[in-house]
């Protein structure tokens, strides 16, 4: 499996080699590892907010969804501004080089959710950002990433690959398992996706007040 660590440290700002004055709102002037520390530490505390009972029957996916899953449904509102918000900062800008230079710098979080932080949740934003259709169809903006940052390219495709919903997600699990679970006592887990998977293998025990 190729690594997602890059063998050398490269920056968006020194990739490209493009001189830019950053605006106060552009996300490249703040460091990846604060951005992937933020992202960690917001997702965590609307984790640790989830109530069992909003996991039973599929609630989250109701459509009194607000009120049985309160906090789920806060989560994912989460997960789509931050995506609509990443997004945003790719196409504000007018040029592709200048749009590549924020990939880069998004792809440079996902090292540091990958290395430092164990943040599976939060990498699926990010790639979640890039398979926007409005960000997808940037061929020469993708070019322009792939030429001038071949290994952050590969780890991409490979990432990419292995968090698809291709045969029930079973490469996704399978790649959990080998990466984090045993090392890491479950953290990071995608819990929606895998408790999703528990309820169409029939694996799932709904209980109620008569179940004690």
């Amino acid at each position: 499996m190729f690594p997602i660590k890059s063998d050398v440290g490269i920056s968006s700002e020194t990739s490209i080699n493009i001189e830019y004055k950053y605006e106060k709102d552009d996300i490249r002037q703040y460091r990846a590892i604060e951005i992937a520390n933020e992202l960690t530490f917001i997702n965590q505390n609307l984790l640790r907010r989830i109530k069992p009972e909003e996991l039973l029957n599929l609630a989250f996916l109701s459509t009194e969804k607000k009120i049985l899953a309160p906090n789920i449904t806060t989560m994912l509102e989460f997960y789509e501004r931050t995506i609509l918000l990443f997004a945003t900062q790719i196409l504000r800008h007018q040029t592709d080089k200048q749009r590549a230079s924020v990939i880069i710098h998004l792809f440079s979080v996902i090292q540091q959710l990958y290395i430092k932080n164990h943040d599976i949740h939060s990498i699926r934003i990010i790639l979640a950002t890039f398979d926007h259709p409005s960000v997808f169809r940037l061929r020469e903006t993708w070019r322009i990433f792939r030429r001038e940052n071949p290994n952050f390219y590969t780890a991409f495709k490979y990432l990419w690959n292995v968090l698809s919903q291709e045969n029930n997600w079973s490469d996704y699990r399978l790649w959990l398992e080998e990466k984090f679970i045993k090392d890491y006592d479950y953290r990071s887990l995608s819990i929606l996706s895998n408790l999703s998977y528990a309820f169409r293998q029939g694996n799932f025990i709904t209980y109620s007040s008569n179940s004690c």
